[in-house]
Order: C-alpha cells, then sequence, then structure tokens
C-alpha cells in the first residue's frame, strides 16, 4: 500500500474520533512523521502524551478515546506540536515554551482556515493559541466550550452545594471554599484537604 492510500485509510479509522474534515490533516501527519499513534482508554492524570523516539522506537503519540470530537482534535494538535518542537530543538527548551506555542499555533492554522467548526470552538481555540497553556483543562474558558459537546450526564463540582460530599476517583470528598476556578475540598478518610477544579465531573452523594 502506497502512503497515499495508507493515509486514506487511517484517514478513515480516525473519523469516528474527530470532527468532520479534519481526519486526513491529522492522518497525513501521523503518516508523513512515522508516528506510533494510539487511542488510549480514559486516563486520570492526562488526555494525550507525546514520547519522542527511543532505543529504535518511533515517535509515539496517545489521545483519550472518550474525550469528544473536539477535544480529541486540540488534544492531538497539542502532541503533535510537541513532536515539531522535539524535531527542531530536541530536549533545549521547555515542554510548553514558546516554541512550542509557536508549532501549537503553526500546527493548528490549517484546521482553523479550512476545517468548519463550531462558532464557539473557533473562538474558543483561537484566544487559547495566544497563549497556550500545558493542558486545555486549565485554560477556564477553552474547557468550558469544549465540555459542552460532552456527553456526560455527570454534574460538575461547581454546581454542588458548600459542603456537599461527592465522590471523585474513588474518593469521597467534602466541597469547601472556592479558591479562583478550583475549590478546597476535604478527603472524608484522611482529612486531608485538595484543590478540585470547579468543572471536574463528581458523583454527588446525598448527605
Amino acid at each position: 500500500m502506497d502512503k497515499s492510500a495508507r493515509i486514506e485509510a487511517f484517514a478513515q479509522e480516525l473519523e469516528r474520533f474527530l470532527p468532520t474534515g479534519s481526519s486526513r490533516y491529522i492522518a497525513s501527519f501521523i503518516i508523513e512523521h512515522v508516528v506510533h499513534f494510539t487511542v488510549s482508554k480514559k486516563r486520570k492524570t492526562k488526555l494525550g502524551d507525546y514520547r519522542h523516539p527511543f532505543r529504535g522506537q518511533p515517535h509515539r503519540i496517545s489521545v483519550n478515546g472518550d474525550l469528544n470530537q473536539y477535544a480529541f482534535l486540540i488534544t492531538t494538535l497539542h502532541e503533535m506540536a510537541h513532536l515539531t518542537t522535539y524535531n527542531k530543538y530536541k530536549n533545549r527548551v521547555k515542554p510548553h515554551g514558546l516554541e512550542w506555542k509557536k508549532e501549537f499555533q503553526n500546527i493548528a492554522a490549517p484546521i482553523l482556515s479550512e476545517i468548519e467548526l463550531p462558532d464557539d470552538i473557533r473562538q474558543a481555540l483561537t484566544n487559547y493559541l495566544k497563549n497556550a497553556k500545558a493542558s486545555s483543562c486549565t485554560d477556564d474558558r477553552l474547557y468550558r466550550v469544549l465540555k459542552r459537546y460532552d456527553k456526560s450526564t455527570l454534574p460538575t463540582l461547581e454546581t454542588l452545594k458548600f459542603g456537599a460530599h461527592f465522590k471523585l476517583n474513588g474518593k469521597i470528598y467534602v466541597k469547601g471554599k472556592k479558591l479562583r476556578t478550583r475549590f478546597e475540598c476535604q478527603d472524608v478518610s484522611s482529612q486531608k484537604f485538595y484543590r478540585v477544579l470547579g468543572l471536574a465531573e463528581v458523583e454527588h452523594i446525598e448527605n
């Protein structure tokens, strides 16, 4: 199978994870850069991951398969930017420094100019790229827009009342005071306090 055919075949596999019209762009990048691309199960600590070539292994990118199509796309672009940053600078620059931000802008440009996206997604992504952060979850405006397209029916922490009990990652917490975009919450078992993102999906437990 020639390269063009491989790109088309891979694009078809990616279509169910990505917005209409974007799969070929992603597939072309993956094939051109010889990337081992994996759709992963949900991970608690990250949405995606990039690993540079090491001991005969090629570039590796993994993205969580439970993400909605727009979050999947943005996370994939994020990791692709890590790859091109590594190719240009190796490990001489910060992981999410100015060089990576520039690469992210360049990689996302064709998506913004050529792919039809909902207006709220397009605007949020455009604003985010002006000063991209380590994760889309840490950009409150982008994260809120992306969550509009989630299918989850779980409530977010910010919608619960002060003092409410909730379960997150198998542990039970009590919601405390607000700290900017996070809330100070106490682990019922250990009595320790943690800062939990207000937009975190939680399981409400009736007191």
